[in-house]
Order: C-alpha cells, then structure tokens, then sequence
C-alpha cells in the first residue's frame, strides 16, 4: 500500500491541495499527518478534499486540541491520536508523533516497522536496523522548499515529492 505523509502545513491549503492532488495521482490510499495543521479550517479541507483514511497527530502549533479532536471525531474516516500514535496498516506497525526526540524513544524501542515525525521541516530518511525513521519535510514552504513522501509498506521505503 502506498501511504502519504504529510507534515507542518501552517494553514498553507493551496500547498496541500496540491499535495493530496499529487499523493491520490501516485495511488496513495491511506494518510498520515505528523503534526502542524494548525487551524480547525485546514483540518476540514485536509477531510474534505482527501477521500481516505487520515491518521494525525499534533504538532506544538494547534492550539485548540480538544476542537480539532472533537471536529476529528465528527469526521468520516479520520482519527486523531493526541501526541503519537500507535498504529498497524498493511502489516507495519507504525509510530507517528511530531517531535524528534519521541521518534528517537521510539526507533529505540525496537518495536516499529516505521517511524514518522515532523516539527524540522527537514525532510529525510534514517535506517535503524528494521526501523525506517522518516520526516516527510514540510507542505508550508515558509523554511524549506515545500515536500510530502510517500511510504511504500511493500518495499519498506520513502520516495520524496516536491509540491
């Protein structure tokens, strides 16, 4: 299966746009969001526009959690975790936070097929013995030139996609 990750729009919804419209023509069929939607408008068009499954977690930029958990809750197929998820799709047990240093506790850990984080807007790739530690970059644009990537639970990889 083909999975988007996607992490630290910052209310860019012209970048994600383009992003969910690149990961659906790739064949992605399941998304990930590491943290740094931010506002309540960008969680409702990240719903709207994307037409399957969503997984998420908190970055240190929503500010109203227990609104994007409720406005979460009322939504079709989407399931926000909190601050990390522990999660299973296709076979890959899959950690999901915001923050580098639970990443680090996680691939540390040793119980993870894959590993995704944000909050760097750096995008890249690490390989911890069977563990793929990745950071997907950033959809705003604002540091680095905009990214999302694609996991591959297949072939146990991550291929990058500028937007």
């Amino acid at each position: 299966m083909l999975i988007a990750l996607l992490s630290d729009i910052h209310d860019n919804t012209d970048n994600l746009l383009l992003a969910l419209a690149t990961a659906e023509q790739l064949g992605c069929k399941h998304l990930l969001f590491t943290g740094d939607i931010t506002s309540l408008y960008t969680l409702r068009t990240l719903r709207e526009e994307w037409p399957y499954g969503i997984d998420l977690v908190f970055g240190n930029n929503e500010w109203d959690h227990r609104s994007h958990i409720r406005l979460a809750e009322q939504m079709h197929d989407m399931c926000h975790h909190g601050y990390t998820a522990d999660i299973s799709i296709d076979n890959r047990r899959i950690f999901l936070t915001h923050f580098p240093q639970d990443a680090t506790k996680a691939i540390l850990s040793k119980n993870y097929d894959a590993v995704f984080y944000g909050h760097t807007h750096i995008a890249e790739q690490h390989l911890h013995g069977n563990t793929l530690a990745a950071n997907p970059g950033e959809v705003a644009g604002v540091r680095r030139s905009p990214s999302f990537a694609v996991y591959d639970t297949t072939a146990h990889s991550i291929s990058y996609h500028p937007i």
